[in-house]
């Protein structure tokens, strides 16, 4: 892929690397949030299109870089990663928690990750290195009694992506500016 910053880039861009997921997994995570929008007191559910593991946080950086974060990208390994969904949890917020789904520690995506930081940091790059907790968000603002109990599912990750979030007529989007589809060798 090619970049070409148009006028619409030419700001500082809110950037991340996801980790995305085939249709079927897909599927049985919007199974699990409708589950829990009816347990909801509030909560803001996060769009199929957004479902995604954030690998790292780059926060707002400059469109210039783009070639280097795609560089990055592809040098990630691109093999298939079988997941193992085990449990909900969420991050207390003062408007409302973050609920999420969160997985059996997985070797391959915590090496993919460690890989991803240590070539960001090699290439000087500022972001917030925070401790890296595999999860996929599903209601962001939420209140709820009691999480209910999961029954764990195994998925497949589809692709890594270099995600642009932004908002599109004041609608949450995350826009692929790169992927780095994982095949079955």
């Amino acid at each position: 892929m090619v970049f070409q910053i148009t006028k619409a880039y030419t700001a500082a861009m809110r950037i991340f690397y996801a980790l995305t997921f085939d249709e079927k997994t897909l599927d049985t995570i919007c199974a699990i949030q409708d589950s829990i929008e009816v347990l909801l007191d509030k909560g803001r559910r996060t769009a199929r299109p957004n479902l995604h593991l954030t690998l790292s946080f780059l926060g707002e950086q400059d469109p210039l870089l783009l070639p280097l974060f795609k560089e990055v990208l592809d040098r990630l390994p691109g093999n298939p990663i079988c997941l193992q969904f085990t449990h909900l949890g969420h991050f207390d917020k003062a408007g409302g928690s973050i609920l999420w789904l969160g997985m059996k520690h997985n070797t391959d995506i915590q090496a993919i990750q460690e890989m991803l930081v240590k070539d960001l940091r090699r290439n000087g790059i500022s972001f917030s290195d925070t401790p890296f907790n595999a999860h996929v968000t599903l209601f962001r603002n939420a209140r709820i009694a009691e999480l209910p109990f999961l029954s764990a599912f195994r998925g497949k990750a589809q692709a890594l992506h270099l995600m642009h979030s932004h908002q599109v007529h004041s609608v949450l989007t995350y826009t692929p500016l790169a992927s780095n589809f994982l095949s079955e060798n």
